[in-house]
């Protein structure tokens, strides 16, 4: 009854693409407003309005969209993505559409996806170059020395 759990009745999801079991599932009819960080796999069928950090392997299902940046270790895009990419490996499917800036260290794409921004590769141990911020970066900005 209450309190007491059968483990074999526990589902776990697994990932058809690599095999990899998928911990986190944000259901198509699901939308979640904010940012969401995880450190392990997610597969977002649904909505998100707001930043994604994956750890682990981020997916974006066919009917998934995230509106928003997404930083993940590994992410396979097949919905709908608005905003950024960080990864260092990323695969647009066919039915991927990104509409937004990408920056990895590998970048595959297949036939039919289609992407709108810019694509900049990244060495293996070359850190994310982030953008320099005037509200919150009191440094001094440098000029070359002629």
């Amino acid at each position: 009854m209450f309190g007491s759990r059968d483990k074999s009745s526990t589902r776990a999801f697994t990932d058809t693409s690599s095999g990899k079991q998928i911990d986190t599932i944000i259901a198509d009819q699901c939308t979640l407003e904010g940012d969401l960080t995880t450190k392990n796999s997610i597969k977002v069928d649904g909505r998100i309005q707001g930043t994604l950090r994956a750890e682990g392997r981020a997916i974006i299902g066919e009917t998934g969209s995230v509106k928003g940046d997404v930083h993940a270790a590994d992410l396979l895009v097949l919905g709908r993505l608005e905003g950024n990419v960080h990864a260092q490996r990323l695969h647009l499917q066919a039915s991927a559409q990104i509409h937004g800036n990408i920056e990895a260290e590998t970048l595959q794409v297949d036939p039919g996806a289609r992407y709108q921004g810019s694509v900049t590769m990244r060495d293996g141990g070359t850190p994310p170059v982030l953008p320099f911020n005037p509200s919150t970066d009191q440094s001094t900005p440098k000029t070359p020395k002629d």
